[in-house]
């Protein structure tokens, strides 16, 4: 993917990562976007994100950028490219970025390019870290083809006189997914009340989850039924794990009301694991403490494609609200 021309943005590229047949790998590479874009012809004020591409070799599973919040387990300070291999890792522990607001995703091969709405622009301050994160898998049920993966993004920015909006994202985690022998066929829901004093636009939806995921969809919802919205108000229905569609404008342009958010439910079947029941069972007694009686060859929320689960949504709109919250 050729870069950015000087001035309007910048790009950032990811090594070559060597995926051998039988791995899940998972890299984690912090930058500061303010000295990629400085390098890049940009002054030293806030990137106006406003324009996203990115490209994929084959085998992704997926890839993630965050904004480098709350600092836990995962720490620049420990240096700006570290990967992790087959769940083991601070790159694979999803708590250790639980307030990282999400910048951009996308879990297909190939190349994406999204220009937001006119006015809309998702604002990076020059000083700030950013987490870009790839996971590729080269095992049982996906494959890696050439054994290594890469990825390539462009950060296209516009002038702030330009900017009317910023771009608002939600990154919402159903964790309490239990895929079992005696509960083959289960869906889960979740919801992510926005607490918008005014409408907002939806402009992007994904979803994601593993190879048992039958259906992923995601709902407008009114902000305070307990029932799962009428078919009517879905917008998102994905039924390819590991391929899943996204929804972005242009023909996703959804109004939401004040005090609404958003539904997202996430329906499986059990399929015989290609690890075997005892590396299920002991993720869960490990993970959650799981007593040896309830022990059911369950998948269970964690980041192995072979052997757990997610149930994971990607929401972009606008305007930004500083009151989310995910259950």
């Amino acid at each position: 993917m050729s870069p950015v021309p000087k001035g309007q943005g910048f790009q950032f590229v990811t090594n070559e990562t060597q995926v051998p047949q039988g791995v899940e790998q998972q890299d984690c590479y912090f930058f500061k976007a303010g000295e990629i874009a400085a390098a890049n012809g940009m002054p030293n004020e806030p990137i106006n994100l406003h324009r996203v591409q990115i490209s994929q070799r084959d085998g992704s599973h997926h890839m993630n950028i965050f904004r480098v919040r709350t600092i836990t387990g995962l720490d620049p300070a420990n240096g700006t490219f570290q990967p992790n291999a087959n769940g083991s890792g601070p790159c694979f522990n999803s708590a250790n970025w639980a307030d990282w607001p999400l910048l951009a995703n996308t879990q297909q091969d190939g190349t994406i390019d999204w220009t937001y709405p006119e006015g809309v622009a998702n604002v990076i301050q020059p000083d700030e870290w950013l987490m870009l994160q790839t996971h590729f898998v080269n095992a049982s049920t996906q494959k890696t083809p050439q054994d290594y993966g890469r990825v390539w993004v462009n950060f296209w920015s516009i002038p702030k006189e330009e900017v009317k909006y910023e771009l608002g994202t939600i990154f919402a985690t159903k964790q309490s997914v239990r895929v079992c022998t005696k509960n083959p066929t289960p869906t889960f829901d979740g919801t992510c009340h926005i607490n918008n004093k005014t409408p907002v636009q939806i402009i992007g939806a994904n979803g994601h989850f593993h190879s048992r995921g039958k259906e992923f969809r995601i709902y407008a919802w009114d902000g305070s039924s307990l029932e799962r919205p009428p078919e009517s108000e879905r917008f998102y229905t994905s039924e390819t794990w590991d391929d899943p569609p996204m929804k972005r404008s242009p023909e996703l342009d959804l109004t939401l009301p004040p005090g609404s958010g958003v539904w997202y439910t996430c329906s499986y079947e059990w399929l015989p694991p290609p690890v075997g029941c005892q590396a299920l069972n002991e993720f869960d007694k490990k993970k959650y403490s799981t007593p040896d009686r309830l022990l059911d060859c369950c998948y269970t929320f964690g980041p192995q494609v072979d052997q757990n689960e997610h149930c994971n949504a990607f929401i972009y709109y606008y305007p930004k609200q500083d009151d989310v919250n995910c259950f």
